[in-house]
């Protein structure tokens, strides 16, 4: 997930929550405070009924009972019962209340009871020596409307409310990775081809313009690395080879001399062989440093893998005329324009023959297939073999220069060609994979872009 999506989202949830508590807190408040509104209209009325329950003049009893209906009116569902005996266990056992609830009262306190929707209140009322126990009940339906509306809208609320920020969550993350896209755009651009040029740094004395300077940095130091490596493979390049040519022409010169001794002969054509076996190490790890820097020397062009791959074979028949390659063209796409890839000639043809020549080698010349396919962005090369394969804890290191799989002891090689092969793979923006099983064979997996995809 990308850190910007995941701003807005963690911004959204801590909205969310402060939201939502205030939420709970509000609507918890409102229902107290709805519910002890409540209460005390009910006890209002307890109160009459049960001043009205201890007058022995029934005119004033109707006075009481007049002023409540004319000025309080009834609630819903109102009752009142009058207990002359608020010991009296039968009348309590008859109004299926709590025995705790009897006890609560104490002088003129009410005791508050709320059991299934229906509001309870429990009042002592004593005069001249008489004591009553009035016990009012009522439903509150307008309370629980009001609730039920309140609730709705504060749910409502709550997801209209999530919608805002988490667009304004995206809106704000999206202004404040501004630069950061853009030094991932600028940085994007920036490769062995152009390593001359820099990052714009504003001056806004923040994150962004360190960040900016600490790339900078980094583009100053490989620019110079960059540079002292060129510098030394193009000086390797001749110093290494002259004198081993010097050296390799007097050993081809010592063998021809005339009556020179048999030890002699065989020193100097030892001498040869390893002279010969060490140019062709240089030249092979001349190569593989000059696919790590710039390329500027390098002719870029327009290459057709079809043709390379014909090419790579022709190689391969000249090297080894007894190779069972076989080049698969079935799945060939419809559009040519996706064999086509920007790159260097020289460069693929010495990497795919590399994989060539290696799956002949380790097969002891058994068939190895060769297939050209594509996809959306890539046109693909699948080279398969039916060799010794690598064991599986290696496959990692075969990229590694100079490694060789613990089952390549009898084969000739130096470690250089894969990682030669992944190199320049690399400079043209493409990957390798490697399947492979040991005495199955071993299968790469080598995808380029073609050339429009890499300008889309």
């Amino acid at each position: 997930m990308r850190i910007q999506n995941k701003i807005a989202l963690i911004f959204t949830a801590l909205s969310a929550g402060i939201i939502l508590a205030l939420s709970i807190f509000v609507y918890f408040f409102a229902s107290e405070s709805i519910s002890s509104g409540f209460f005390h209209r009910l006890e209002v009325r307890s109160d009459i009924v049960g001043h009205a329950g201890l007058q022995e003049n029934k005119s004033l009893t109707s006075i009481y009972y007049d002023i409540k209906e004319r000025h309080l009116g009834s609630l819903p569902y109102e009752k009142h019962r009058i207990l002359p005996d608020p010991t009296d266990e039968a009348t309590r056992k008859r109004l299926a209340l709590p025995s705790s609830f009897f006890e609560a009262p104490q002088g003129d306190i009410p005791a508050r009871f709320f059991n299934h929707d229906t509001s309870y209140v429990v009042l002592r009322i004593a005069r001249d020596k008489r004591k009553i126990m009035v016990v009012s009940s009522a439903l509150d339906t307008y309370g629980m409307q009001e609730m039920t509306n309140l609730k709705n809208l504060l749910i409502i609320g709550f997801i209209i409310a999530m919608v805002f920020v988490f667009t304004l969550g995206k809106l704000f993350s999206n202004e404040i990775f501004k630069p950061i896209r853009r030094i991932i755009r600028n940085v994007k651009g920036i490769n062995a081809h152009n390593l001359h040029q820099r990052l714009v740094v504003e001056p806004t004395d923040d994150d962004v313009e360190a960040l900016s300077r600490t790339f900078n940095d980094m583009l100053d130091r490989l620019e110079v690395t960059f540079e002292m490596q060129n510098n030394f493979v193009s000086n390797a390049s001749h110093e290494f080879r002259t004198p081993l040519t010097v050296v390799s022409g007097e050993a081809e010169l010592g063998m021809t001399m005339p009556g020179l001794p048999e030890g002699a002969k065989e020193s100097f054509l030892n001498i040869y062989k390893e002279v010969e076996k060490l140019e062709h190490l240089t030249t092979s790890m001349l190569s593989l440093a000059q696919t790590g820097f710039d390329g500027k020397k390098e002719n870029w062009e327009e290459v057709r893998i079809d043709e390379l791959i014909l090419s790579v074979k022709e190689a391969a028949d000249r090297i080894m005329p007894d190779n069972h390659v076989t080049i698969d063209f079935d799945q060939l796409p419809d559009d040519e324009s996706k064999l086509v890839v920007l790159g260097n000639l020289a460069l693929l043809k010495a990497a795919f023959s590399n994989i060539v020549l290696n799956s002949c080698k380790y097969s002891d010349n058994k068939p190895v297939r060769v297939r050209i396919s594509a996809d959306a962005k890539y046109v693909i090369v699948e080279v398969a073999d039916q060799g010794i394969g690598i064991p599986d804890r290696e496959i990692g290191q075969i990229f590694v220069p100079f490694f060789r799989a613990s089952n390549t002891a009898r084969y000739k090689g130096y470690g250089i060609g894969l990682p030669l092969t992944h190199n320049i793979i690399r400079m043209h923006q493409g990957k390798v994979e490697v399947h492979s099983r040991v005495e199955e064979g071993t299968q790469f997996i080598t995808f380029l872009p073609f050339k429009y995809s890499v300008f889309s």
